[in-house]
């Protein structure tokens, strides 16, 4: 008598909603009749298991089903068939949860041992010889593999000193959580690209990746309670497959729901970690590493039933694989995150991005980014000074680190040295995880990583005009520093004076300082620069300065202001009604000793009417 490869000793049967058995049997036997089962916990029999019919043997077939054993064990299961003499025993049965892990070599289990992860007589793993066992380091032995897939050689195994991977302290954390007996059936292989993993290849059986996979759920019942998946570093090396990925990982899933017969099956994705790279390495680059994991972290947002766990905060043991402490962090987050999914109340789900607003930091008028987080356990917090975010472009290159990071409670406040204006003008995305291997620290009060991430930050008023950038900026007039006695410059005035073109520095226009702050004789600047109003209204002139200033528009005063350092975007408001057409601005600055920079402007239309413009110094001379 055979009942197939599922039911050996340390069997583990997949429990149903009823939290009973409902193991498929499909073998061979010598004789005819109907096959029994009687089941033990230790020395007694279970209810309903005492020479029970579960099935029939025909015509040297065998079928039947192991249903109603209650989740627990052990067991020891005793099968015969009526009237005859033929028996087969298996001892140390389990029901409970059986977990796919699948993948490429962080799932694998690349890690040093020996491995940190504890080991639980209530956890078994289906081996990849197909033979099930107390599960131990290491899990997934490609060495030993029966699929022809994984190139192993179940006769001599090669033997190697690395191997601790997430799938075995993933299974004790869930036993430990739910007292329910957990199994792992590990169909990871390193190196391994979605192509490879590819469904359309499930014809090829234990010739492909996926095929093997499912061949041996199926060896196992047809049955499992969830799938743990991480890889995407092998789709990392070109735009094409990092464009597909998302989509392509997305049919994968739905394929495992599909052939397991489970369309709302909790799946678990790991967010790829870092990678150490030489400094002047072409092979790898950091955009298409950050486009994955915001891939993976939009997917699992996307797909119901679906949690994506980061890893970017784990310490590696060389360039690209989890250390062996870290897998066991790892593989409690995973439990933690199949547990949400699965109800349990003590478990929040995964961190995620609610909003993100930038503002602008009134001193040096760069971009401040407030990051809102949901999901947060207590609130956040990092071992150090907190790290992680960046500012990027549209093609996902960094644009520049975040200069202060500070937390606050479930929020994170980000200070930027991208000019405020530029971030908005260019519309610059902001995110967390964006270099090859950054260094993020941030986590919340259960230990677990903020997600990495993109987020697109959007130039929301379309009424405000461009920053000044064109205007003339005359030679240093010595002497009359006295705020109340600047004026505008007549055109007599104006000719004798020389003019150029103002340099700008960052968001202002810079005078020409020409000795700095060593300069102390008192002396004043001129600016000059125009606008174009496209439509009469009401408009509101918004401007900055770090010296005594008059600003006059066509010779009549806007504003007069005694100010001193820092330049402060937006710092000074007035409200002026100007007409359609072309306005002549006129600023006198004070050099204030020399301490002065210079001066900055924008303009809010504050009616239906579009912005206005600033003319270009060509237009000036």
């Amino acid at each position: 008598m055979y009942l197939g490869i599922g039911i050996q000793n340390g069997a583990v049967f997949q429990r149903n909603a009823d939290n009973v058995s409902a193991h498929i049997i499909a073998g061979t036997a010598a004789h005819d009749g109907d096959l029994l089962l009687r089941a033990f916990s230790g020395s007694s029999v279970v209810d309903g298991f005492d020479h029970t019919v579960i099935g029939k043997c025909c015509g040297g077939k065998l079928s039947g089903a192991v249903n109603g054993l209650p989740v627990g064990g052990p067991y020891t299961l005793e099968f015969s068939i009526a009237g005859t003499a033929e028996k087969l025993i298996f001892k140390n049965i389990l029901v409970g949860d059986i977990w796919i892990l699948a993948g490429q070599s962080n799932m694998a289990g690349y890690g040093f041992l020996p491995s940190k992860s504890e080991v639980s007589d209530m956890v078994h793993a289906f081996y990849m010889d197909n033979t099930w066992g107390v599960a131990q380091v290491p899990v997934h032995d490609t060495g030993r593999a029966a699929a022809p897939v994984h190139g192993g050689n179940p006769a001599n195994p090669a033997k190697s000193q690395r191997g601790a991977e997430p799938g075995l302290p993933f299974a004790v954390e869930m036993y430990k959580n739910t007292g329910i007996p957990q199994a792992v059936i590990p169909c990871a292989h390193g190196g391994t690209t979605l192509d490879q993993w590819s469904p359309a290849l499930k014809k090829l059986k234990g010739g492909s990746l996926y095929g093997a996979a499912i061949e041996r759920v199926k060896m196992l019942g047809g049955k499992v309670a969830g799938l743990l998946w991480y890889q995407g570093c092998s789709d990392t090396g070109n735009d094409e497959k990092v464009a597909l990925y998302k989509e392509k990982t997305s049919k994968l899933f739905k394929a495992f729901r599909r052939d397991c017969q489970y369309p709302d099956m909790p799946i678990v994705l790991v967010q790829l970690a870092g990678l150490v790279v030489e400094p002047r390495s072409a092979e790898q680059a950091s955009f298409r590493w950050l486009a994955v994991r915001n891939d993976q972290y939009h997917l699992a947002q996307s797909m119901k039933n679906c949690a994506c766990v980061p890893a970017i905060d784990l310490e590696l043991d060389d360039h690209i694989h989890l250390s062996n402490n870290a897998v066991v962090v790892l593989g409690k987050r995973l439990a933690h995150a199949m547990l949400n999914l699965r109800g349990a109340e003590n478990f929040l789900p995964q961190i995620k991005v609610k909003s993100v607003k930038v503002g602008m930091c009134k001193v040096l008028a760069t971009a401040v980014f407030t990051v809102e987080f949901d999901n947060v356990a207590g609130f956040l917090t990092a071992g150090s000074l907190p790290c992680g975010f960046a500012v990027v472009d549209k093609n996902k290159e960094i644009v520049c680190e975040i200069t202060n990071t500070s937390l606050q409670g479930n929020k994170v406040v980000c200070r930027s040295r991208v000019p405020f204006l530029t971030a908005l003008a260019n519309e610059y995305d902001f995110c967390y995880g964006g270099a090859l291997q950054p260094h993020c620290n941030i986590v919340d009060g259960a230990g677990r990583s903020l997600p990495c991430f993109v987020w697109s930050v959007k130039y929301v008023s379309r009424k405000v005009s461009q920053l000044l950038r064109s205007a003339l900026v005359s030679e240093a007039v010595y002497g009359g520093e006295e705020l109340n006695k600047f004026k505008p410059l007549t055109a007599e005035e104006a000719a004798k004076l020389k003019f150029a073109p103002a340099s700008v520095g960052g968001f202002f226009v810079a005078v020409p300082r020409e000795a700095g702050e060593l300069n102390k004789k008192s002396k004043i600047y001129y600016y000059k620069f125009a606008a174009d109003v496209k439509e009469s209204g009401e408009y509101r002139i918004m401007f900055g300065a770090d010296a005594d200033f008059a600003l006059f528009c066509d010779g009549r005063e806007v504003m007069r202001k005694h100010t001193s350092n820092p330049v402060i975007l937006d710092e000074f408001k007035e409200k002026v009604y100007l007409d359609a057409g072309v306005h002549e601005f006129c600023c006198v600055f004070s050099s204030n000793c020399g301490n002065g920079w210079g001066i900055c402007c924008r303009v809010v239309s504050l009616g239906k009417q579009p912005p206005l413009e600033f003319l270009s110094t060509d237009k000036l001379v």
